[in-house]
């Protein structure tokens, strides 16, 4: 990479998020979110699970990531005591890494392929940007995991950021953390994110 570090991310312009439906428009037009092209893998991820269990596991991820982004934009510690450990380990996770934080929560989008996203951290560790994606999840689905954040990875490149490093930011309900990489570039993962966009794209043109 280059010798001077970004500063901040560029916004994209025409890029719109309503928070209430969680959707994405591109120059006023509806455009997918990662999330929804990748339904299929999904789907397959989540076979035989009941829907309150993973409503309560969607609630208890947005409540700790909101937590997040509340400390790190404002320092405002605002947690409810049931997912305090999973707050503590990002804290335990900042410390023992002291990531160079560029932005949480960041909207972005891949104006090509048309689709759009939110990414949860970006960081410079050291001397590499590094994507951060957080998981409150019981466990890690490689499949899923490295297809989202090579969507994210390839829409920040479309937006001329550049990342030397992927990961995903394993909490825990105890108060500690794990930490998985993925290879950036992944090009397998992305030909899969591609395939699943070709779908996407051809399920809507027959409605």
């Amino acid at each position: 990479m280059g010798s001077e570090k970004i500063k901040e991310i560029p916004q994209v312009e025409g890029l719109e998020f309503e928070e209430e439906t969680h959707t994405y428009r591109l120059d006023g037009i509806l455009i997918p979110s990662v999330s929804a092209i990748m339904a299929p893998l999904s789907r397959v991820k989540y076979t035989g699970i009941s829907e309150s269990t993973l409503k309560r596991a969607a609630n208890k991820g947005t409540a700790v990531h909101n937590a997040i982004e509340n400390w790190l934009k404002f320092g405002i510690e605002d947690v409810s005591a049931e997912h305090q450990g999973y707050f503590e380990g990002f804290k335990q996770w900042k410390s023992a890494v002291s990531p160079e934080i560029i932005g949480s929560e960041i909207r972005l989008c891949h104006r090509l392929m048309r689709y759009g996203g939110t990414a949860d951290l970006l960081a410079y560790f050291e001397n590499d940007l590094v994507l951060v994606d957080i998981k409150t999840t019981y466990t890690i689905s490689d499949m899923t995991c490295g297809v989202q954040l090579e969507a994210y990875a390839q829409a920040l490149s479309s937006m001329g950021v550049g990342i030397q490093k992927k990961i995903i930011l394993h909490l825990k309900r105890d108060g500690k953390f794990d930490i998985r990489e993925y290879p950036a570039p992944d090009a397998e993962r992305w030909r899969v994110f591609g395939a699943l966009k070709t779908v996407f794209d051809y399920i809507e043109s027959t409605k």
